[in-house]
């Protein structure tokens, strides 16, 4: 006979784009398994970082290149010898007390945005974690144009985020 797994209690969370308080930022949603793991609730800052650049212009970041996973690229980011502004911001960002943010990935990013709309600025340029070439960093705009990447040497803004995972069970 197999035993049951331990049943956790359901956390309550808040309606999407409310602040979740104690958790330091707005409720945007559950991140799903994209790569065999956990889905998460992502919390996005209610501040942000504006006039950054992404950094390491001329050079590749192979450690953050995770479409998925902005805290193992952020971390990455943030052991480099030479500076990757957008994401030191992201992961000295605290609020509530939590001090585990991070600058999101790609898909990160664009859940963020597609869930929570009206709180970035629809012309401007938003910062992922995920490298793309010597050249150009990922990130995002929510204007007509839809750009994907931008040059690292751009300045634009950056929001924090950070996860609670989904209890098991």
């Amino acid at each position: 006979m197999i035993e049951s797994a331990k049943r956790f209690p359901a956390i309550p969370v808040p309606a999407i784009g409310d602040y979740w308080r104690g958790e330091g930022g707005l409720y945007a949603g559950i991140m799903p398994d994209y790569t065999g793991n956990r889905p998460y609730h992502l919390i996005v800052s209610a501040d942000e970082a504006v006039g950054v650049s992404w950094g390491g212009h001329s050079r590749t970041e192979d450690r953050a290149r995770s479409q998925h996973d902005g805290d193992a690229n952020s971390k990455a980011l943030t052991q480099c010898p030479h500076p990757h502004p957008a994401a030191r911001w992201a992961t000295s960002y605290r609020k509530d007390g939590h001090g585990d943010f991070h600058l999101p990935a790609r898909r990160e990013l664009d859940v963020a945005m597609a869930a929570l709309p009206e709180h970035f600025t629809a012309s401007d340029w938003y910062w992922s974690s995920t490298d793309r070439t010597t050249e150009r960093a990922w990130g995002r705009t929510n204007n007509v144009s839809a750009l994907t990447d931008m040059y690292k040497t751009f300045e634009g803004r950056a929001r924090a985020v950070r996860r609670i995972f989904v209890p098991q069970g």
